[in-house]
This record gives structure tokens, C-alpha cells and sequence, in this order.
């Protein structure tokens, strides 16, 4: 399961600035693998009046095409997190979430201005006053690769070989299973034809029995 963090803050405050400069850290000089979500209070979904929107509209998950690369759409108002980072972002060592100030997880909060008292886990600042809550780290502009290794040492230095989910939900898995479960499913497919050569990540999906 990847290491979540939201990176919170009032309108202008500099979240997306300081996500995007995290991820270029992470993702080039740190070799993570990392996904962004970008939470929001407007609707994203293509209208009722686009054909990507009606078919969205009959509770099916939809993939728009085209030139530039792929936007899946899934309707729905109670969509959880784990769902998100199940479906999309099954295999990040890192997400981060811009927005989610109501999430249980770990947050930064980005800006000057102060948090409200509704907002919990804070667990350090960027570019706040030296006053707003002194007793947690505080990171300024310029500081965003000492940032990026604080937040590694946070989410510890394991990372899962092996990801189980069973109707939907992620099981978790010890460092024997993990081991026992790559070895066999690698050791058995490794003597098929035509895939002794290949590499890369390995799916394995076993579809619900009918009953």
C-alpha cells in the first residue's frame, strides 16, 4: 500500500507549486514511483450532453482516447481514497493528495495563513509562519528536497513486492507471504513459452466463481 500524504492549504497557497516540485524530486532524483490526486469540490465528469458523460451516467467506468494519452472517468459521490489507489495507483510507493484537509491522513499544510482547528494530522509546515503550531517541523521555499527526504524517512523503507486484493479489498501481507507468493507465481510462469525472456511488473487476476 502506498505511503499517502495530503498536502493542504488555502486557495493560492502554493500546493501546486510544491507537489509538483516533490514529485520531479521523487520521481527523477529519488527513483520513486509516485501518483498525484488532486481532490476538488467541482464536478469533473463530462456532462449529460457529451456521449462519454451519458454512458458515465449508466454507472459504467469510462476511458476517453485520444492523441494525447487516456482520462478514465468513474461516477459516483462516495468514492473512497483506497478505492482511487486500488484501481489507479495499485503499485506507488507514494501518493499525494493535493486538497483533503477532512482525510484521516498525515497532512502538510502549505501557506501562511494558519489552519483552522477542524483540521487534524498536521504533521509539519510549508512556508507558515514560525508561530503556527511551533512544536512540528517547518520547511520553507528552497527546501523541498530536505522536505522530500523527511517525508522517505516518515514512510520508512519497505516496500511491498507482492499486492492482494481480494473483492475489493487489500489484504495485508507479511515479508514470508510477499516472498512465498512472488517465488511461486514467477517460478511457474517463468517456464512458459514465450515469456522466459520477459520482464516487468506481473498481473494475476482470478475472476470470482459463478456459483
Amino acid at each position: 500500500m502506498a505511503y499517502k500524504i495530503s498536502l493542504c492549504g488555502y486557495k493560492n497557497s502554493g500546493k501546486t507549486g510544491l507537489c509538483k516540485k516533490l514529485i520531479e524530486i521523487f520521481k527523477d532524483e529519488l527513483a520513486m514511483k509516485v501518483g498525484y490526486i488532486k481532490h476538488c469540490h467541482d464536478e469533473v465528469i463530462s456532462g449529460r450532453d457529451t456521449d462519454s458523460g451519458v454512458i458515465a451516467g449508466l454507472g459504467v467506468e469510462v476511458a476517453l482516447w485520444g492523441a494525447d494519452g487516456v482520462r478514465v472517468e468513474v461516477q459516483g459521490n462516495r468514492i473512497a481514497l483506497e478505492e482511487i489507489e486500488k484501481k489507479f495507483f495499485p503499485d506507488r510507493d507514494l501518493i499525494l493528495l493535493e486538497g483533503g484537509k477532512s482525510l484521516p491522513i498525515p497532512k502538510i499544510w502549505v501557506g501562511k495563513e494558519p489552519p483552522s482547528g477542524e483540521v487534524k494530522g498536521i504533521f509539519c509546515l510549508f512556508d507558515c509562519t514560525d508561530d503556527v503550531l511551533p512544536a512540528l517541523p517547518h520547511f520553507r521555499s528552497g527546501q523541498e528536497r530536505q522536505l522530500a527526504e523527511w517525508i522517505v524517512e516518515r514512510r520508512g523503507s519497505r516496500r511491498e513486492s507482492a499486492l492482494l486484493y481480494i473483492g475489493g479489498q487489500k489484504i495485508g501481507l507479511n515479508d514470508f507471504v510477499m516472498d512465498f507468493i512472488v517465488g511461486t507465481v514467477r517460478g511457474m510462469i517463468g517456464s512458459l513459452k514465450g515469456v522466459e525472456d520477459k520482464k516487468g511488473e506481473v498481473l494475476l487476476v482470478i475472476p470470482e466463481e459463478k456459483k
